[in-house]
């Protein structure tokens, strides 16, 4: 294991938890969520409490996901060993593109529930190998490792974060919340995500673009996500460090 991400936790914590449940998961899976933000922007970070993953073609993998599975709800949720909760999400067979294709083929309007598809999809197809490490807090002993496992790259997690919020619904603030938050951190704490994007279907950057910058530099926008963030103390968010990232990679 070369040059590995190394995350400090407490033996039976979640984290170190969540990373030995990885290490089971079929290697095509990519980790998502909020262990790969934690991974790309490195500690400290809030906590996270269960694990996601994308997956094509989750069918095929179902039948062993549910042989080690504590229990599984159904629509890709499994409760694993530790009572660590794993939700899955099936991003299907098409790349991201070939998707915008066919969702402009019918004339409509792309939906906010489908452009967040596409930004899943794409976010898979984008996401790079990372060595996982936990580290005790306590005394530095290994408590947990998972070699090469597919993560979302930075560009990926904003990608999906980004479509994400606006489909978060009034009754979960929490949610729309810490998906901001971890936007934030994303833009001001990683390098690479705006050239990422760059690569993606133009109707998934342009809304990107839009939403990131109305959320950010918007002085509206930016009123409602201090609102928003400014439950997460552990790390407080700086918004104009996340202003100064997207004014320079997206000056217009």
């Amino acid at each position: 294991m070369s040059n590995p991400m190394v995350l400090t936790g407490r033996p039976d914590g979640t984290t170190a938890r969540s990373v030995e449940v990885l290490s089971g998961l079929p290697a095509e899976f990519r980790l998502i969520g909020g262990l790969a933000v934690l991974c790309r922007v490195g500690v400290p970070h809030r906590a996270t409490v269960d694990l996601d993953a994308l997956a094509r073609g989750l069918d095929h993998y179902d039948p062993a996901l549910r042989s080690v599975a504590l229990s599984a709800p159904g629509g890709g949720q499994y409760l694993m060993a530790g009572r660590l909760e794993l939700d899955v999400i099936d991003v299907g067979e098409s790349d991201a593109q070939s998707l915008v294709d066919q969702l402009l083929a019918t004339g409509e309007e792309i939906t906010d529930l489908e452009l967040n598809a596409v930004g899943h999809t794409w976010a898979h197809d984008a996401a790079t190998p990372l060595d996982l490490v936990v580290l005790s807090e306590l005394d530095g002993t290994v408590l947990a490792s998972a070699s090469d496992r597919l993560v979302a790259s930075p560009g990926g997690l904003v990608a999906m974060k980004a479509t994400t919020v606006t489909l978060r619904a009034s009754s979960k603030p929490e949610k729309r919340a810490s998906d901001l938050y971890d936007l934030g951190r994303l833009l001001s704490s990683t390098d690479g995500w705006a050239a990422e994007l760059d690569s993606a279907p133009a109707p998934l950057l342009d809304a990107v673009r839009a939403r990131v910058r109305q959320w950010f530099l918007d002085p509206a926008g930016v009123d409602r996500t201090f609102r928003d963030t400014r439950r997460f103390d552990e790390v407080r968010l700086d918004l104009d460090d996340v202003a100064d990232a997207v004014s320079e990679a997206w000056p217009n």
